[in-house]
């Protein structure tokens, strides 16, 4: 039901740490392992398939940035049997169990919700003053429960790429855009319409699910 996605472009350090945290704590049913590996480098792709044997390996002959790496695994994705697809890059770790089935659940119930992400450290200057990214922008973020005790944010700020859940029909009504700043020309694209918004799994005193290992960005195509 569920395709893992992780998305890498040589770090080995850091997925080493990545791909042991996520299946430790990833919760439900991840019937499909993918990892598009965006190196560029041969004997990088020959080490991934040596060391997770256990993941299909997707790569193109050249680099493709940030963008563009997304944009290739999402071709790949628009294939699969799966529903659901869940991103993770290859510098964060899983500070707790993470219950898909639940996230799903909500999903399922609102269609206008495009993504259940989950919250990591405060990293730029802006989120250590104010305490975290929702501490940054309180009143822009909306908490929702249900009836089972299942809590989420709910905001219009942006779409991102840190760990989330999404349906993997994504990959085929949003295209990802070209360009620079991709990230942010997808958010507002997807903004154009009033109904559609995103979400941080948890209440709104939750905490951190996730944490940023990666100290630098050594990606391109941003």
């Amino acid at each position: 039901m569920i395709a893992l996605l992780v998305i890498t472009d040589g770090r080995r350090d850091y997925i080493r740490q990545t791909i042991p945290s996520a299946l430790a704590q990833l919760e439900g049913p991840v019937t499909r392992r993918v990892i598009f590996d965006d190196s560029g480098d041969p004997a990088h792709r020959d080490w991934l398939e040596s060391e997770f044997p256990t993941f299909e390996l997707v790569s193109r002959p050249d680099r493709q940035g940030f963008g563009g790496a997304i944009r290739a695994a999402w071709e790949h994705l628009r294939h699969i049997d799966e529903h659901y697809v869940f991103h993770l890059e290859d510098d964060f770790t899983f500070n707790r169990p993470v219950p898909l089935p639940d996230m799903i659940d909500v999903l399922e119930d609102r269609p206008f919700l495009l993504q259940l992400a989950l919250r990591r450290q405060p990293w730029n200057d802006d989120e250590r003053a104010a305490g975290g990214i929702v501490e940054q922008h309180p009143a822009a973020y909306t908490q929702r429960c249900d009836d089972q005790g299942r809590c989420w944010l709910e905001h219009r700020l942006f779409w991102t790429t840190n760990p989330s859940l999404y349906r993997q029909d994504m990959t085929y009504q949003h295209p990802w855009p070209r360009g620079s700043r991709s990230e942010g020309v997808f958010s507002h694209n997807l903004m154009r319409s009033p109904k559609i918004r995103f979400g941080f799994w948890g209440a709104m005193d939750s905490g951190e699910a996730v944490t940023h290992i990666g100290q630098e960005r050594v990606g391109v195509g941003y």
